[in-house]
């Protein structure tokens, strides 16, 4: 007798609901515990376990004192579980934005610099042209960004590079030169351009979340056997214009930022001279080809092939 199970008779047998069970069992680590959040009683929930290692013909968790844990196959499942799970997910909010009149979502991911300086144009004109599509545009750190892309959280992002962004698909998108920007009445303000070392005798106004500039100046300090004097953390390049605005020290930041952020208030901005300060941004995805038909269309808008 054949025990070839065919891939639709296979998933007929597992259902979503018990997958989802077993993901809440692995993340909880215990089937009681998983239970009460479950709102099932804990004989229910090991049935259906003991159907699922029925089904998969091998063991999916190993009990233990404190209570239990993937097996190898285990693992496999909870990796495979969570994937079509999410894919269940995207496909409601697809629905939904048909349901609610929107034919179309991109999930964007991008990093501060990007969307305070060139984003908003491209999305506006897109949108002008596909008024059916809707952009959900999420900020984070160059490296959050393409994490959210490689987690398939986003299906672009656009970011700086970063050792996150490996292995992901790219299309160049736009160049940047880095300033430092300061008070007009700064010692500093009288240079045409300088290079970082010569900032580091000020107070610094930085970026929180490790950003790849903020990184790129740790590093630069170190190099030189400086001490980074770190102020203040903020969360946003405007937040940074009026922080050095008050006089609480300089920032690097890029010169269309500077120009959007910070030209019209009293502070100035001068060019670094440093090999880093020139970047690229970057658009990112884990395979262009395999984009929903929205995204694609954003993706060859915004950075045409």
């Amino acid at each position: 007798m054949s025990d070839f199970t065919s891939p639709r008779s296979f998933l007929r047998q597992i259902d979503l609901a018990s997958l989802d069970l077993f993901v809440l069992i692995c993340e909880w680590g215990s089937i009681a515990r998983a239970a009460e959040h479950g709102g099932m009683v804990a004989s229910a929930v090991s049935k259906r376990i003991a159907e699922l290692e029925a089904l998969a013909r091998t063991p999916l968790l190993l009990r233990h004192a404190r209570g239990v844990r993937p097996t190898p196959a285990g693992e496999l499942l909870l990796a495979h579980a969570r994937t079509i799970l999410q894919g269940v997910e995207h496909l409601r909010d697809d629905l939904s934005e048909y349901a609610r009149g929107v034919r179309g979502l991109v999930r964007l991911s991008a990093n501060a610099s990007a969307v305070e300086q060139f984003l908003p144009e491209h999305i506006a004109a897109f949108a002008g042209q596909h008024p059916d599509i809707r952009i959900d545009l999420r900020q984070a750190t160059s490296r959050n960004v393409a994490r959210a892309v490689r987690d398939h959280l986003a299906d672009l992002g656009v970011c700086s590079p970063s050792d996150e962004a490996e292995g992901l698909e790219s299309r160049p998108y736009r160049r940047e030169r880095m300033v430092l920007i300061m008070p007009r009445a700064h010692p500093l303000a009288k240079h045409r351009e300088l290079a970082y070392e010569e900032a580091l005798d000020y107070a610094q106004i930085g970026l929180r979340d490790s950003s790849t500039v903020q990184e790129m100046l740790d590093r630069q300090a170190r190099a030189g056997r400086r001490m980074l004097r770190q102020r203040i953390e903020v969360d946003s390049l405007s937040a940074m214009c009026r922080m050095i605005e008050c006089g609480l020290g300089v920032g690097v930041m890029p010169e269309g930022a500077y120009q959007r952020l910070g030209d019209a208030r009293d502070l100035h901005a001068v060019p670094l001279t440093d090999a880093w300060a020139e970047r690229s941004l970057n658009l990112y995805a884990t395979r262009f080809e395999d984009l929903p038909a929205p995204a694609r269309h954003f993706a060859a808008a915004l950075a045409p092939q």
